[in-house]
């Protein structure tokens, strides 16, 4: 059981930093993530 709860909160924080730091970049996902062949 401690071992789901380790778990649980380190996926917590990945979504809070990956959050963060998508908010804070000027460029959105759709922008940073697309190339030439890919449209979105």
């Amino acid at each position: 059981m401690k071992s789901f709860w380790i778990g649980s909160i380190a996926a917590v924080l990945i979504a809070v930093v990956a959050g963060v730091v998508l908010t804070a970049s000027e460029t959105t996902s759709a922008q940073k993530f697309s190339t030439s062949s890919t449209r979105l």
